[in-house]
């Protein structure tokens, strides 16, 4: 018999490496049994309560497998049930369809689309994990950009190199399904219950590598180096046009390029029907990560069982002005070059598995509304332009323009601390004078507020270079019923669709039109 238990502990209480025997005696009381009548726990929830600060509380949820015979004396609830994905099925007797894209709407759609035993041909502009590994070192080494394998392009897309953070708030029983695959291809176990959960950028190449395996041994195919030019077709999609001037036809196209194929997007926007959309954009900013530690737990030193300390701070719209929010949040991690572009400069964040770097980093981004632009074409030079400027005022290529939060309030340059997780070097520079005015101001605001919830958020803070590739400033309009676009056959999904907003959501749009391909309801 399983029954269901909640518990709340002090994580100074919890013993590192013993978690799950300690609260197997921590069940056994919850339920009113004896130690020995409990044979197994099973935690389907880890959450922390840090408003007591430093007595910082674990809560759990937990499923517990009680001896035959033994008789709960304390109420207890039936133990809560995951929902099990279906086994797709080929409905519509396709074969071959066409998959753009390894990031995790392509991958998991292609992974649908294998399972079903349609043996997907998946096209990759970049290179598999091993060789974009390659590929971004000898760019940190040699600051000599590769446009079609990088931070941004390549086996996984950029959420391998921006840590796997697989939070989300999707309500969706496919999200079990994209968190248990993570599990049997590596990813550790913690991912299925933790509330805020990640995997790090230096396992995930390895998890990577093993869904695409499984999608091989199914019958899948994966072409590498083979960048999609254009979708061709008029009222029903026909081939892919490639850059070698071959062309691929099949049944259906799923293209999941992400948003930074900025040049695929806008042939599409030409050929089927889009909507523009808000899209964010600000900077990251990075603190020590004890200064975290000390906001949000109370001690710069955490228990073990904490780790170390994250934060989402946001303010919302007001009389004064648009609202900003933190994102994509990086404890013990480091501020990375994420273009594909020379000459151009983007950053974001990424942190191992360990998260046991001494600073901490943040995306601090706003929303520009929806009409800022007339089309894809005018947002996108728009943000290539702050990218390139951005670029050039760096000392050397792809040095990193930063500001001190308190300089960028300020309106002023002044020096930056000694030391930050950004390899390639900081910059001096008006980060204020560079963005544009409505996200300056916005970012200004949230500053001052989030420095009233976090004292020392300010002074503490170093703003650097630009985030102009968090979300797309296009919208693939869908049929409500097929997800196709308004050309049949075409399936555009995940961020580069602008119908998600992260790795498992992802990676559920992917698989909602891989059903769709399979002809499933």
């Amino acid at each position: 018999m399983k029954v269901g238990v909640h518990i709340e502990v002090e994580a100074r209480q919890v013993p590192p490496g013993e978690e799950r025997e300690f609260l197997r005696a921590h069940a056994a009381r919850a339920c009113g049994l004896r130690e020995e009548e409990v044979l197994a726990v099973e935690i389907h929830r880890r959450s922390l309560d840090a408003r007591q600060k430093p007595r910082v509380k674990i809560l759990y949820s937990l499923a517990v497998e009680v001896r035959p015979g033994a008789v709960p004396r304390r109420a207890v609830e039936p133990a809560p049930r995951e929902a099990v994905y279906p086994e797709p099925r080929n409905l519509s007797g396709l074969q071959g369809p066409l998959v753009v894209g390894t990031g995790p709407a392509g991958l998991f759609g292609a992974l649908v689309l294998a399972m079903a035993g349609c043996h997907p041909v998946v096209v990759e502009r970049g290179r598999d994990v091993t060789r974009r590994e390659r590929d971004i070192r000898h760019f940190f080494q040699s600051r000599c950009l590769n446009p079609e394998s990088n931070l941004l392009f390549g086996e996984g897309g950029a959420g391998t190199w921006s840590d796997g953070k697989l939070f989300t708030r999707v309500r969706d029983p496919r999200a079990r399904f994209v968190l248990e695959t993570f599990v049997a291809a590596g990813a550790p176990p913690e991912i299925l219950y933790y509330a805020h959960p990640h995997v790090g950028s230096d396992l995930l190449p390895g998890v990577v590598a093993a869904i695409r395996n499984r999608i091989l041994q199914l019958g899948g195919t994966f072409l590498w180096d083979t960048r999609v030019e254009a979708v061709e077709g008029e009222e029903r999609f026909q081939r892919l046009k490639l850059q070698d001037g071959t062309a691929l036809e099949g049944p259906a196209a799923l293209v999941a390029c992400g948003h930074s194929a900025r040049d695929l997007i806008q042939q599409m926007a030409g050929k089927v029907q889009v909507a523009m959309k808000g899209f964010q954009l600000g900077c990251r900013i990075e603190h020590p990560q004890a200064f975290v530690n000390q906001t949000q737990f109370g001690m710069e030193h955490p228990w073990p069982a904490l780790g170390p300390a994250e934060y989402l701070f946001s303010r919302h719209d007001d009389a004064r002005g648009p609202g900003a929010t933190t994102f994509c949040m990086c404890p013990g991690g480091e501020i990375i070059p994420a273009t594909c572009t020379e000459g151009t400069l983007c950053t974001n964040g990424m942190s191992n598995s360990t998260r046991n770097g001494p600073f901490a980093n943040s995306a601090i981004i706003s929303t520009l509304p929806e009409n800022t632009f007339p089309s894809p074409r005018e947002a996108f030079l728009f943000l290539h332009d702050l990218e390139r400027r951005a670029f050039t005022m760096g000392e050397k290529p792809y040095c990193a323009p930063a500001q001190t939060a308190c300089a960028f309030l300020q309106g002023e340059s002044k020096p930056l601390p000694k030391e930050s997780s950004y390899r390639l070097g900081l910059t001096p520079a008006r980060l204020d004078a560079l963005l544009p005015p409505p996200v300056r101001d916005a970012l200004q605001l949230a500053l001052r507020e989030f420095h009233r919830k976090a004292p020392g958020f300010l002074h503490q803070g170093t703003l650097v270079g630009v985030e102009t590739r968090v979300s797309s400033p296009v919208r693939f309009l869908r049929n409500p019923n097929t997800l196709q676009t308004s050309m049949e056959g075409l399936y555009v999904a995940g961020e580069g669709g602008g119908m998600a907003g992260g790795i498992v959501s992802a990676a559920i749009d992917g698989m909602k039109m891989a059903e769709k391909i399979l002809g499933m309801p």
